[in-house]
């Protein structure tokens, strides 16, 4: 499952600026479901969002079809075994140019060690094959300089037919050519002439144009001096019109690592404003290899956005939905649970409309979990189906509907989440997220005669009514090498903390469910670590002011999550998610804190003294009635009036345990399944998690 991290960092912003009048009945115009929606795989927005990438692949064994959005031709370049690869065409560092293949890809491996953006590139010069290995794409020559000097080395004494240099985008052309053959052939009788030639593909109204660009120059000076030679070589070029939209195609070994195997890579200017659009021209999907090698349905649009590629996925609405309920909700769930999140996830990603510039949604949390088709699944696709066309409305207009993992038992109040109202949220409603639960074992928390205080799985101990000196319950563990974890649940990739064989006793703690995505607990964590978190998220002047001793929940909701903290006896306040992120990524804000270091003790004279206090080291008087420093032993098992124990450090630290993984607002992923399972269709289901909301199909409702 894909829980919604990222999702409400946006939807948040967007939700405290919503104001709300009249009813949820009100009327309004017909709502309208869009046919496709754009996906953007990589785009730069700045700080709004940013997912990037040096070069994109794509990939399609049945081949790709490549032309000019606005049907301005369709290229005939060939692309050998359906692959084909887009870049920038931008400021790089040419760091070598060679006949050796190998030499190339040597080098090619040390620029790989540091950057993700080299390449190799085949080309035709005086006869012969050679190959120029760049890196980088900067939008500038000073920055393509710095680092040409940086990877200076990467030659290793290699020789270059060129002198390394600062390749750039400034070209001049010949042509134009009405076929990609006859360009190939310009471009070679160029390159024959000893210059850097490459075909490029240009939009047309009559159909693909193609030309050859001459050059790689860095500036207008450099380009003044390869039109002069060009022209003193006999050939007819011009400079093209600044802001032209172009792709020059360059015959690219990077990917394939074989001198006899190249894909064509088209790279389009920073400021050209052309896209390209790849469709496949058989069956199955585009496989796009930088993101994750996941194959989408659909077409792909390549365009330059902020000196970066932007790559789109130009897909059906309902399809980019199978993959959206795959990726959201397991495949075994319920029919209805599967329905209530398609209705869901349809409305959440056409409530924003165009919300990235030349996009609708992103393909992660930021929008939702999109895979392409590797998380499709027959269920997701019947629940799309069934509900197609479907979304939530209030007052005639879509809802934004956020939903989350799991509300951990309750949902959460709008007012936690973005300090205002949204009358379409049903807030702080019970919430049957359990069934994550099922058939896990609880743990508990115990602490060894060492003083390692950790967690055991509740089927390795039993209860033989044996007792300590204070009378605390001390369990028998049943089996060899029972280990002791840091947190309840095995981590393969973390080390336990302690192994102890059968007949042990250990001091009981407390018990607690197993580690899941609904109950869960986080710490030990250091004090230092957490003020740095916290003021991460602070302006200058609400800053802590360190060390961090103290850290309480002041304040909670009305779902009980926390609203406002104290630290140091000073409230912090931070809305939403914020504060997970400002606790180091905890899972929900519906949890309690454990300040290991934190008590109120009486001391032999009667004086109550609080704890930490910085007054110097505590005193801890056992059971044995030997005294020690509670510094030198670094912590002890404490036990309060009650007659109940607990771990007490000598330094603050704190352990955050919760219930729920996400936001909390609308509907819990896991709450659907339990309400399915007791026989709630997919309309109920969101009406229990949404307030006077309709469920319409274009305008009906």
């Amino acid at each position: 499952m894909i829980t919604t991290n990222r999702r409400v960092a946006l939807a948040a912003a967007a939700a405290v600026m919503l104001a709300w009048t009249g009813a949820g009945g009100s009327a309004a115009d017909a709502v309208t479901v869009p046919d496709t929606i754009r996906v953007a795989l990589f785009l730069d927005l700045g700080s709004k969002y940013q997912s990037t990438t040096p070069v994109v692949t794509l990939v399609s064994a049945g081949g790709l079809g490549l032309s000019w959005t606005g049907g301005q031709g369709q290229s005939d370049y060939p692309a050998a075994g359906g692959t084909v690869r887009f870049a920038v065409d931008a400021y790089r560092a040419m760091v070598l140019e060679t006949e050796d293949f190998a030499a190339a890809q040597t080098v090619l491996k040390k620029i790989q060690a540091g950057s993700k953006a080299g390449f190799i590139t085949k080309l035709t010069k005086k006869g012969k094959t050679v190959y120029q290995v760049t890196e980088g794409v900067y939008s500038s020559a000073s920055a393509a300089q710095s680092a040409l000097s940086k990877w200076a080395t990467a030659a290793g004494g290699q020789k270059s037919l060129t002198p390394p240099f600062a390749a750039g985008p400034y070209a001049v052309e010949a042509g134009p050519y009405a076929s990609a053959g006859e360009a190939s052939a310009a471009a070679a009788q160029l390159g024959n002439a000893g210059f850097d030639a490459f075909v490029a593909l240009k939009p047309s109204t009559g159909g693909a144009a193609y030309a050859v660009r001459v050059g790689q120059a860095a500036s207008q000076a450099e380009l003044s001096k390869v039109q002069a030679a060009v022209a003193a070589a006999g050939f007819s070029v011009l400079e093209p019109a600044a802001g032209t939209p172009y792709a020059v195609i360059r015959d690219d070994v990077t990917y394939t690592g074989s001198a006899s195997a190249s894909a064509p890579l088209y790279a389009l200017p920073a400021a050209g404003g052309g896209v390209l659009q790849a469709d496949i021209q058989g069956a199955g999907g585009i496989q796009v290899v930088e993101r994750s090698k996941n194959k989408y349905r659909g077409s792909i649009q390549i365009s330059v956005l902020n000196n970066n590629l932007a790559v789109v996925n130009v897909v059906g609405l309902e399809p980019y939905l199978y993959s959206v309920v795959g990726a959201e909700v397991g495949s075994s769930w319920p029919p209805e649970a599967q329905k209530a999140q398609a209705v869901a996830a349809r409305s959440y990603a056409l409530a924003g409309g165009v919300s990235y510039q030349i996009a609708d949604v992103v393909d992660n949390t930021y929008s939702q979990a999109y895979n392409g088709l590797g998380s499709e699944n027959a269920n997701s696709i019947a629940g799309v189906d069934a509900t197609a066309g479907e979304v939530m409305t209030y007052g005639g207009k879509i809802i934004t509907a956020m939903f989350g993992a799991s509300a951990g038992g309750v949902t959460a109040d709008p007012l936690e989440y973005a300090g205002n109202a949204i009358p379409y949220y049903a807030g702080a409603v019970v919430s049957p997220d359990d069934g994550i639960q099922k058939g896990k074992l609880d743990w508990y928390r115990v602490a060894l005669d060492s003083g390692t205080v950790g967690y055991i799985r509740s089927d390795l101990l039993a209860d033989k009514g044996h007792k300590n000196e204070a009378g605390l319950s001390m369990l028998s563990v049943t089996a060899d090498n029972a280990q002791v974890r840091p947190s309840p649940r095995v981590q393969n990739d973390v080390q336990p903390l302690a192994s102890v064989d059968a007949d042990t006793l250990v001091l009981s703690l407390g018990k607690t469910p197993e580690y899941t995505n609904n109950a869960w607990v986080e710490g030990p964590l250091a004090a230092d670590k957490l003020l740095s978190t916290i003021n991460a998220k602070l302006s200058d002047k609400n800053k802590i002011q360190g060390p961090l001793r103290t850290l309480e929940v002041s304040e909670a909701g009305a779902s009980g999550r926390a609203v406002r903290l104290k630290a140091n006896g000073t409230t912090v306040q931070l809305y939403g998610d914020s504060w997970r992120s400002a606790l180091g990524g905890v899972k929900s804000t519906l949890f309690r804190i454990e300040e290991t270091a934190r008590a109120t003790i009486a001391g032999a004279d009667g004086a109550i003294r609080e704890v930490p206090d910085g007054a110097g080291a505590l005193q801890v008087l056992g059971a044995d009635g030997a005294a020690r420093s509670l510094d030198a032993a670094g912590g002890a098992i404490v036990m309060n009036g009650s007659g109940q124990a607990r771990a007490l450090s000598a330094a603050p630290q704190f352990i955050i345990a919760g219930t729920g993984y996400g936001h909390g607002l609308g509907m819990s992923q896991w709450g659907a399944r339990g309400l399915a399972e007791q026989g709630y269709d997919y309309q109920r289901i969101l009406q229990y998690y949404y307030k006077d909301i309709k469920i319409e199909k274009d305008g009906a409702s």
